[in-house]
């Protein structure tokens, strides 16, 4: 079936914001990075205090020792991220930009960063109990996610797709969901991996990813199948599938250099393991960002057709 002609560029399209949003996903992927290295290398209690490091907001330690600068740049990182999506939020409210779904994800993904905030700074307060670290964790990852959703309702790929008149309305949204929920679920395993130090959490983290590819492999295929005619469908299942092959051959080096005794200071000694480690975090929250994008663009692709639709 031929594909449906793209309506010209959209004002429901934000240049400005939409660049914006870009801004706070690739400093929130900083964050998590230096998140993941700050525990790969045992440093998450580099600084017993919060908000503050050793009292001030630019401590010696920082960048004189390498268990500072991971830990202390981490919060820098974070607070910077903060910034940008209250701006953005403000930009949208104000401006009147966006759709009113656009600027309830602004605000949903703000609240999202504060609430991650807390929960790191009281862990580290009590010295990083368990639940506030996986917390922490998953946090990240369902932040990374609303802010990828938001990007795309921003964008100008949202505003020139059209309903696809080769699939019933709503088809393939659940295995696009269940695909990127699958992604957030094997976060909270390697997180529980990571911070526990348990064998039995670690294997099933392992076991696990078989499961999340098939399920994603099957969301993509859907998507590609079935709606091969929507500009950026192919592209953007070609990318996240490449991703989450990468990422599984990742785990298991991971696996082959990790410190068998998990999150322990003397690990700052071998930051090769520490950073490989670190960018299979990284990675996976790319995944749970490329995923929720083929959600979004599903779910758009899928909807009724409406008056200004073309079919």
């Amino acid at each position: 079936m031929p594909a449906a002609a793209p309506p010209p560029p959209s004002s429901a399209s934000w240049p400005g914001p939409f660049r914006l949003c870009l801004g706070v996903l690739a400093c929130a992927a900083l964050t998590i990075l230096k998140g993941a290295l700050t525990t790969s290398t045992g440093s998450g209690m580099a600084f017993a205090d919060w908000p503050l490091s050793d009292g001030e907001l630019m401590p010696e330690r920082s960048y004189r020792t390498l268990a500072g600068f991971f830990e202390h740049f981490h919060r820098l990182a974070a607070a910077t991220t903060g910034l940008l999506a209250l701006a953005l939020a403000l930009w949208l409210h104000l401006a009147r930009r966006g759709s009113a779904r656009a600027r309830a994800t602004a605000f949903g993904g703000g609240v999202l960063i504060l609430l991650q905030g807390v929960v790191g700074g009281v862990g580290v307060r009590l010295n990083l109990p368990t639940v506030t670290s996986v917390t922490h964790a998953v946090l990240a990852q369902l932040t990374f996610a609303t802010f990828a959703w938001l990007a795309y309702l921003l964008s100008e790929r949202h505003a020139q797709t059209v309903p696809c008149a080769a699939v019933p309305v709503g088809a393939g949204r659940r295995l696009a969901a269940l695909g990127a929920l699958a992604l957030v679920a094997q976060t909270l395993l390697g997180g529980l991996a990571r911070h526990t130090n348990s064998a039995h959490a670690l294997w099933t983290h392992v076991g696990n990813s078989f499961v999340v590819f098939v399920l994603v492999a099957v969301a993509a295929a859907f998507a590609v199948g079935r709606m091969a005619e929507v500009p950026g469908i192919k592209g953007l299942s070609r990318v996240l599938m490449t991703a989450l092959i990468l990422q599984i051959a990742l785990g298991f080096v991971a696996l082959l250099v990790r410190n068998p005794a998990g999150k322990q200071p003397e690990n700052v000694e071998n930051l090769g393991s520490a950073a490989l480690i670190s960018v299979h975090v990284l990675l996976g929250a790319l995944l749970t960002m490329l995923a929720t994008a083929l959600f979004a663009h599903v779910h758009r692709a899928t909807r009724a057709p409406g008056p200004g639709d073309r079919r």
